[in-house]
C-alpha cells in the first residue's frame, strides 16, 4: 500500500502548471485551462543538471518508455467554476486558484481518497528566476474505503535556472526551469491518530518551460527515500511534452473569440448565441436558442476566475430566449461568460467599457 501510495502522489505532483520564462496569470496565459489535453512521453531519466543563467540543456535523444500517457483538464463541479481536475494515470487531482496562487486540494482514483486539509501552495504568479515558495501541507484520506491514510510535509518551489533548451522537434531559445522539491511523511492513521507505519520520503522535480507555451515541455523527476539521514533513490524517470501538440491543441485565447471548455456537444444544444452589447456599459444581453429541454445557467468570472455574477439555474424548453446580466457595477476588464447547459460548460468572452 505504501509504494503505491508513493506513486500516486508522484503522479499527482507530476501535473504542470505553469509556462515561460516569467509565468503569469495575465489573460490567464500560464494557469491551467478546462478542455485542454495535453500528450506526454515518459523517456528515460535526464539529469537536470546544474542551477544558474545561459545554461544549455541538450535533450534531443530521447529513449521513449511510453507514447500513450495523456493529462486532460476540466471543471468538476460547475457551479465552483475556481476548482479545476487534471485526469492522468486515471487519478483526477484537485486544484483551486485562490487570487494569485494556485492550491492543490487532494486526489482520487478506483481505490483511493485524499484530501488536503492544509492545502499545498503549487504555485503564485508572477514568477521569475529567483523567486522562491515555501508551504507547509496536510491531508487525510482513506485507502480501499477501509484504511485511514495520512500525508503531511513541505513544499519548495523556485525558478533555479534559464537557459537554452534543445529538443527533438525545436530548440528553445529562453527556457525557464522550476524546481519543486517535496518532503513529505507517508503514515497509516487509527482513530485519525498517526501510527507507527510511517514513510517520510523526497520528490524533486524539475520542469521547464519555453515562451508562448503554456504547460512544462519537459520534466526530470526523481523520488528518495529518507532514513536516518540519508537519502536512497528509489525512482527516476523524465516526461516530454511536445511543444508541436501542445500549440495545436490548446489553441490560442482569443478575446474576441468563443472557447469551449467542457466540450460534449453543448453547440448543438445552446445554438444561435448573440451577445449585445459587447463591450457592454450597463446591461448584458444573452439572445440564444435551445435545441431541446435543458437546465442553464450563467455566471460571469473575472481574470483570475473570481465569480462576479451568476443567474438562476432555469428549466427552459426548446426555442429561442432571452436572459439579462447587470455589469453596471463592474470594473473595466475583460470577463469570461461561462453557460451551463445541464452537465456541459461553455465560455464567451466580455469586455466591460
Amino acid at each position: 500500500m505504501k509504494r503505491q501510495l508513493s506513486l500516486l502522489l508522484l503522479c499527482g505532483f507530476a501535473c504542470g502548471i505553469y509556462a515561460q520564462s516569467s509565468l503569469t496569470l495575465r489573460e490567464r496565459r500560464n494557469s491551467f485551462r478546462a478542455g485542454d489535453e495535453l500528450l506526454k512521453q515518459q523517456v528515460v531519466f535526464r539529469d537536470p543538471g546544474s542551477s544558474g543563467r545561459n545554461l544549455t540543456w541538450d535533450f534531443r535523444n530521447l529513449q521513449i518508455i511510453n507514447d500513450e500517457y495523456t493529462l486532460r483538464f476540466f471543471i468538476p463541479d460547475s457551479t465552483r467554476m475556481y476548482r479545476l481536475a487534471g485526469l492522468e494515470h486515471r487519478t483526477v487531482y484537485y486544484y483551486e486558484l485562490r487570487g494569485d496562487s494556485l492550491w492543490a486540494t487532494g486526489y482520487e482514483n478506483a481505490t483511493t481518497f485524499m484530501e488536503y486539509i492544509v492545502p499545498e501552495l503549487r504555485m503564485v504568479f508572477p514568477f521569475t528566476f529567483g523567486d522562491t515558495l515555501f508551504s507547509e501541507f496536510k491531508g487525510r484520506g482513506e485507502y480501499g474505503r477501509r484504511l485511514q491514510l495520512g500525508v503531511r510535509g513541505f513544499t519548495r518551489v523556485k525558478a533555479d535556472a534559464e537557459g537554452e533548451l534543445i529538443l527533438p522537434d525545436e530548440r528553445v531559445r529562453r527556457a525557464l526551469r522550476v524546481r519543486t522539491t517535496r518532503h513529505y511523511i507517508e503514515t497509516d492513521l487509527v482513530h485519525g491518530r498517526e501510527t507507527g507505519n510511517q514513510t517520510e520520503m523526497i520528490l524533486d522535480i524539475y520542469s521547464w518551460y519555453a515562451q508562448g507555451v503554456r504547460y512544462p515541455v519537459f520534466k526530470s523527476i526523481r523520488t528518495s527515500i529518507q532514513n536516518n539521514g540519508a537519502d536512497t533513490v528509489v525512482f527516476e524517470t523524465s516526461f516530454y511534452f511536445p511543444p508541436s501538440e501542445q500549440r495545436r491543441q490548446t489553441v490560442e485565447e482569443d478575446e474576441h473569440t468563443e472557447e469551449t471548455l467542457l466540450l460534449d456537444d453543448i453547440t448543438a444544444v445552446f445554438t444561435e448565441a448573440d451577445l449585445f452589447p459587447n463591450p457592454v456599459v450597463n446591461n448584458l444581453h444573452i439572445r440564444y436558442k435551445l435545441t431541446r429541454n435543458a437546465r442553464i445557467h450563467f455566471t460571469v468570472h473575472n481574470n483570475l476566475g473570481i465569480l462576479m455574477a451568476r443567474t438562476p439555474q432555469q428549466h427552459l424548453p426548446e426555442g429561442q430566449h432571452e436572459n439579462l446580466i447587470n455589469m453596471s457595477g463592474f470594473p473595466t476588464g475583460v470577463y469570461t461568460l461561462y453557460v451551463h447547459v445541464d452537465d456541459m460548460v461553455m465560455s464567451l468572452n466580455v469586455v466591460k467599457m
